[in-house]
């Protein structure tokens, strides 16, 4: 490895596939309605950006149609010198939902 890249520990346990930008339904986190830009999504977890600012370890849902898929913001950054937006990691706390399959079937894999 050349000596001018560094060498990061990967968080995700899972490869991520990139998104068109769009949710399959409805993100609410402390039981509020909030607008994100998805960008990436596993099978157990997802990757997003928004403009509100949260605790780790806050509950939120991904809710689709009548189904809420329970998840939980398991870490938080600024978003790359935006200092107004915030990139949250999600995981979901049910391990029988592949979120990678429900953004697939709505269309919004890139």
């Amino acid at each position: 490895m050349p000596a001018y890249q560094l060498k990061l520990k990967e968080r995700r346990l899972s490869e991520r596939k990139r998104l068109t930008g769009l949710l399959p339904g409805r993100l609410v986190v402390n039981s509020k309605d909030v607008d994100v830009k998805p960008l990436d999504v596993s099978s157990h977890g997802m990757g997003v950006i928004c403009s509100a600012q949260f605790s780790v370890g806050s509950k939120a849902s991904l809710i689709i149609g009548e189904r809420q898929i329970p998840l939980e913001i398991i870490w938080s950054e600024q978003d790359f010198g935006k200092h107004d937006l915030w990139r949250y990691g999600l995981v979901c706390t049910d391990q029988q939902v592949n979120l990678e399959t429900e953004f697939s079937k709505a269309g919004c894999l890139k």
